[in-house]
């Protein structure tokens, strides 16, 4: 039985030699066989592009003389083109010469005719120079007489010495006006002065009566640093994100006096005295101002209380509505408080009033009970009997049992409304009184210094009488010198006007040198017509020769017309046959790579077997057999083979093949990795290639938006970039924004979390306007962006976004918000459209017309200025 296994084996081995011969001839027969039919496919590609390409020859061969002729009309078209525009400028011109000469005629014409007016004028010209004449001589007659004859005038002299001492009688009363004037501003600056005496004091008393105020100046007795605070907080509300609220004692009020001493309880002095911030933000510039510089203007070493806490989830209350009612509690202190809503926050946070019952009965209250409801929660609290305030804890340690710490309530000082005080309202009275009776005086003063001027003006009036009345006088002497002065000139200048009238060319020599002028014009006007006669039969024949060329152009265009449309034609065949061509072309490439291929393997396996295959492969060529059979067939027995030599491997007790097998498999897989190695660095060098053309464009355009977006951060007093963010992953790159709001913290990158919504908000602006002068879009709208921002914030997002989009290349911008800030920076280039809308609008036709309510607006301010000057 130990001799059987070798024999078996040996048996075995000689089967499985025999398989894999037959594998290997089979295999290369494979290949051989699928050369044999890719060489019969690239035969027949080739003898159908072959026939094809004869057919593209032959129709191009046809179709070249039409195309040839078509080029020769083209040239020929445009010939006939050019001596067509040159016929047409030659006859232009003629034209415009012939225009020239008529004008040149119109011209002289118009000479001929006014000569000939003047022929027609000289005797009505002769007898209007003796009449000329005439009248020369009667004016001068006329005026020599009024020359010679004088009237009698005033002496200049003795009118100026009346007009002198008028003057020095004048300047007495100047004096008295102007001393009269300075009383009068001192008694005007006495009654202004009296006047502010008794509008302060009203002022005054008017605070006394205001409970805001009064408030105020208590605070001001506690603390006048805080009292100082409040009122710069008054004044610059707007420098703040959100509200921030006065301290509790002025704008808290307790509307049931009876639980006034029991509210006031709860607060200890500080917490009575201190500013309350919304947001951390205001906190920090709250702080910046009042304790952290000095530009509130606040006493130096000033320190002011401020608060604020993020809000968290508090302790509810230790009993509900029934079980304090049961225990004979009243209500909560947070109920019985009123308050800005935005304060509750720090009354439940801080003071606890949400937990603090108040029972103004203390008999009702049962003490015990009360202890063991408020501290069963582990965490205590306070409750108000009577008037004794209960604080009650748990011990840390043993039994943790509950303890209480009383004391009782002090009156209220702090959230009771002040009374005015009776000595100051009575010395503000007394003030206001005595600033009346000195009013008065003055006013009585005031009347007689009114006296006092009307009798100046009264002299004045008289003064400018008898003075304008001399001056009068003056005037008709100056302007009966001046008359006889013009006088004399006038006589002169008619004694040349005279002389040149009679000294003027006699009538004849006149005619006669206008009819000499009116013949040479005559003269002028037949040369030209002669001229323009020639011009006009120029003319005519160069527009015949234009005419000519014309339609021998439009001939030869049209015999190009017809012909392009014929070749148009005969291309469409030899394109639809060259497409074909193509097509069968690129088939014969392939066949004929293909076949080239599968010829390189074919050789390569024969070439690689044994001298014993080979020779039998010769032998099979030459009688035919090796292609008896298609790939299909032995493809199919290469599969009956492999799996007859499957099955004598499974009776294989040995490794030896198990070996060889799996070599041949690492061999092969060691190949395919390095061939995916090489594509995969292929790729990569592709991907860095791609990659330095689009990357070095991309960050110079973040550079660019980088740089405005971080000055339009620095213009707000804020910090903030942008940059890209790579990732291995290219679908994952991404536009990283930066951002810092305040001078204590870093860059932190814009998230939904870290940042506030106004924040957000004021980012994602300034970021679209640093892209919009980077985009070249037609237009751009923005949504109610300015939502969630403070005023601060608002306003320099609105003036940058003027300043950015008005622009002259700027594209068009929309902002749409339900409200805008006032006082904001606008542009001529801006146009605001403001659109109403809404449940509310009223239904009657023309009621709330918007323009003219505005122009209404806009008519009652000029009437009260108008009234007012």
């Amino acid at each position: 039985m130990l001799m059987a296994i070798p024999r078996t084996w040996t048996v075995l081995q000689g089967a499985a030699s025999r398989v894999e011969k037959d594998i290997a001839v089979l295999e290369v027969l494979i290949p051989v066989n699928e050369y044999h039919e890719a060489k019969e496919r690239y035969q027949k590609a080739k003898d159908r592009q072959r026939e094809l390409h004869a057919r593209v020859r032959k129709l191009k061969d046809r179709n070249a003389p039409a195309h040839a002729k078509l080029e020769q009309l083209a040239i020929q078209h445009k010939e006939y083109e050019k001596a067509r525009e040159k016929k047409k400028t030659a006859s232009r011109q003629k034209f415009q010469q012939m225009k020239n000469k008529w004008s040149e005629n119109d011209k002289l014409e118009r000479d001929a005719e006014d000569v000939t007016n003047r022929l027609d004028g000289l005797k009505r010209a002769e007898k209007e120079r003796v009449k000329k004449i005439k009248e020369i001589q009667g004016h001068n007659e006329k005026w020599q007489k009024e020359l010679d004859n004088p009237p009698k005038l005033e002496d200049l002299e003795a009118i100026n010495a009346e007009m002198r001492k008028v003057n020095r009688e004048h300047s007495q009363t100047t004096t008295r006006m102007e001393d009269l004037q300075e009383r009068q501003r001192k008694n005007v600056d006495s009654s202004a002065a009296q006047q502010a005496n008794i509008s302060g004091a009203l002022d005054q008393l008017k605070n006394l009566e205001d409970e805001r105020h009064r408030k105020l100046e208590k605070l001001r007795a506690w603390d006048r640093d805080m009292a100082d605070a409040v009122v710069w907080l008054r004044n610059h509300q707007d420098k703040f994100k959100m509200e921030v609220f006065e301290p509790p004692m002025i704008c808290c009020t307790v509307p049931d006096r009876r639980y006034t001493d029991a509210i006031e309880a709860c607060f200890n002095q500080d917490q009575l005295k201190i500013l309350v911030t919304q947001c951390e933000e205001d906190y920090v510039a709250l702080n910046n101002y009042l304790n952290d510089s000095e530009q509130a203007g606040l006493r130096k070493g000033a320190r002011i209380n401020t608060w604020f806490r993020p809000k968290v989830d508090l302790s509810p209350p230790p009993m509900n509505e029934t079980e304090l009612k049961a225990l004979g509690f009243d209500d909560y202190a947070i109920n019985k408080i009123e308050c800005p809503d935005g304060l509750l926050w720090f009354l439940t946070r801080e003071v606890n009033l949400h937990r603090t019952a108040v029972g103004l009965d203390g008999s009702k209250v049962d003490v015990n009970a009360a202890m063991e409801a408020v501290s069963r929660d582990g965490s205590g609290a306070k409750f108000i009997a009577g008037r004794v305030m209960n604080t009650v804890s748990r011990s840390r340690y043993g039994k943790r049992a509950a303890a209480n710490m009383t004391r009782d309530l002090r009156p209220a000082r702090n959230l009771v409304s002040s009374t005015i005080d009776p000595e100051i309202k009575k010395k503000l009275d007394q003030t206001i009184q005595e600033a009346r009776q000195a009013l008065e005086v003055i006013n009585e003063d005031a009347n007689n210094l009114a006296a006092e001027e009307r009798e100046i003006r009264a002299e004045e009036a008289l003064f400018k009488k008898t003075f304008d009345a001399l001056e009068a006088r003056k005037k008709a002497v100056n302007n009966q010198k001046k008359h006889l002065a013009t006088l004399a000139a006038k006589i002169e200048t008619n004694k040349n006007k005279l002389r040149d009238l009679e000294n003027a060319p006699s009538v004849e020599d006149e005619r006669a040198k206008l009819k000499k002028r009116l013949f040479e014009i005559s003269k002028k006007r037949v040369r030209i017509v002669k001229e323009y006669t020639q011009l006009i039969r120029a003319a005519i024949a160069d527009q015949v020769e234009a005419t000519r060329s014309g339609l021998e152009f439009l001939q030869v265009g049209a015999n190009k017309n017809a012909l392009e449309a014929l070749c148009q034609e005969k291309d469409e065949k030899y394109q639809r046959a060259l497409a074909e061509f193509e097509e069968a072309d690129q088939i014969f490439v392939a066949t004929k790579a293909d076949a080239k291929s599968k010829r390189d393997t074919s050789l390569r396996l024969v070439q690689s077997m044994d001298q014993e295959f080979q020779q039998q492969f010769a032998k099979m060529e030459m009688d035919g057999s090796v292609h008896d059979r298609s790939v299909n067939d032995l493809r199919t027995e290469l599969d009956v083979q492999r799996a007859n030599l499957d099955m004598i491997s499974l009776t294989n007790p040995g490794v030896v093949e198990q070996y060889e097998r799996r070599r041949n498999e690492i061999e092969a897989l060691t190949k395919t990795l390095e061939d995916r190695e090489k594509a995969t660095r292929r790729v990569e060098r592709e991907i860095k290639n791609a990659r330095d053309r689009w990357q070095p464009a991309l960050e110079q355009l973040v550079a660019s938006i980088g740089k405005k977006f971080s000055a339009a951060f620095d213009r707000i007093g804020c910090a903030g970039e942008i940059r890209i963010s790579p990732h291995d992953d290219y679908d994952k790159w991404a536009i990283d924004i930066l951002v810092k709001f305040r001078d204590n913290e870093k860059l932190q990158l814009l998230t939904g979390q870290r940042q506030s919504g106004g924040e957000r908000s004021l980012t994602t602006i300034l970021y679209l306007m640093s892209l919009t002068e980077e985009a070249r879009t037609p237009f751009s709208l923005v949504d109610e962006i300015n939502q969630g921002m403070d005023q601060r914030a608002e306003r320099a997002v609105h003036n940058s976004l003027v300043e950015v989009t008005c622009k002259p290349d700027s594209a068009q911008y929309f902002l749409i918000t339900p409200k805008l800030l006032p006082d904001l920076d606008y542009h001529e280039r801006m146009k605001v459209l403001c659109v109403n809308n809404g449940e509310w609008l009223p239904e009657t036709p023309g009621l709330g017309n918007m323009n003219r309510m505005i122009e209404t607006f806009v008519q009652l301010n000029r009437d009260r200025s108008s009234r007012a000057g």
